[in-house]
């Protein structure tokens, strides 16, 4: 029995010694997507890509981050990634810019979605193009409107100290400067990604203003509008826009509810930033462009029903 324990304890030492060997890292290959909305319907299309290309390249992805907006809950997201040296992440400019440098400075690129911050140490951006995101919406109210007729602009956004609705803003007044018939912005309100808080705001001002045109750039608040306007009986007396094809905004659309949606590929998104990262740990070169090409579609009822193919067919 003696010797038995002796053999054992020899063993136990010789592991124990074995494991104090450094050994060659096992390369990482873990990728997390902080999304700002898990559980939302537009981000989980962006989820659904993610997937197929960890699939495709052999990582393992992780999708984490809030139900509701809470940026602190990303920026803690994007910290654990950054601890477990993830092979990369994905987010969208929302987040803590000093996390980025973070990221940056441990060589983890990270790729910002649908938002961008320029200036980062982010290591590319897909997103829309908000001038020509505003270039599409004026051309659209111009062949319904005409070119001059004054326009009266309520907006919605989901959060209005966030920088991308503070961009698409901007956008708007840089675009809808030229439309001869004179503009207004007259009020701006945020739905906070909640569609019951979206048909409040929306309730109250149109309460308070009179409005030709709305612009909703929250996924949720353009159905919300719209249910707002009916119940008003205002619905024939404006144009509604919206953005991303939640299933809420082609079933009206369909109806003649909404006027029209700006769409891109949120599958998109999640597909190609997995590639882009995986291009980065093969080379760990900066890319030559660090802004991605994303497709952008007005959508409305003539187009419902043709526009997936379209958008596929302009992104292959």
């Amino acid at each position: 029995m003696k010797f038995i324990k002796w053999v054992l304890c020899i063993l136990l030492l010789c592991g124990c010694s074995s494991s104090s060997v450094e050994k060659e890292p096992v390369e990482n290959t873990y990728i997390v997507f902080a999304s700002p909305l898990i559980k939302h319907e537009i981000w989980l299309k962006a989820k659904a890509g993610m997937d197929q290309a960890c699939s495709e390249l052999g990582y393992y992805c992780d999708w984490l981050g809030p139900a509701v907006i809470d940026t602190e809950e990303m920026n803690a997201v994007i910290t654990t990634a950054i601890a477990q040296k993830a092979a990369g992440i994905i987010t969208q400019a929302v987040v803590s810019e000093t996390l980025l440098e973070r990221a940056s400075s441990k060589q983890i690129p990270v790729i910002l979605v649908d938002s961008d911050m320029p200036k980062s140490s982010r290591y590319a951006y897909f997103g829309k193009n908000f001038h020509e995101q505003a270039k599409i919406f004026l051309n659209d109210i111009e062949k319904r409107l005409g070119k001059d007729t004054f326009l009266k602009i309520g907006i919605q956004v989901a959060e209005k100290d966030f920088a991308i609705a503070k961009d698409q803003i901007q956008e708007i007044e840089n675009v809808f400067q030229n439309h001869k018939g004179g503009y207004e912005i007259i009020d701006v309100t945020e739905s906070n990604s909640d569609k019951v808080v979206a048909k409040k705001e929306w309730d109250i001002s149109f309460e308070i203003h009179d409005f030709n045109v709305v612009i909703n750039f929250a996924g949720e608040s353009a159905a919300a509008c719209s249910e707002i306007a009916e119940e008003k009986g205002i619905r024939d007396s404006l144009l509604i826009y919206g953005v991303d094809d939640m299933s809420d905004n082609i079933n009206l659309l369909k109806q003649g509810k909404l006027d029209g949606i700006v769409v891109t590929s949120f599958y998109h998104y999640g597909y190609q930033s997995v590639y882009l990262i995986d291009q980065y740990r093969q080379n760990k070169k900066p890319l030559s462009e660090s802004v991605q090409d994303i497709t952008l579609l007005m959508v409305t009822k003539d187009n419902v029903d043709t526009y997936e193919e379209e958008l596929k067919n302009a992104q292959d």
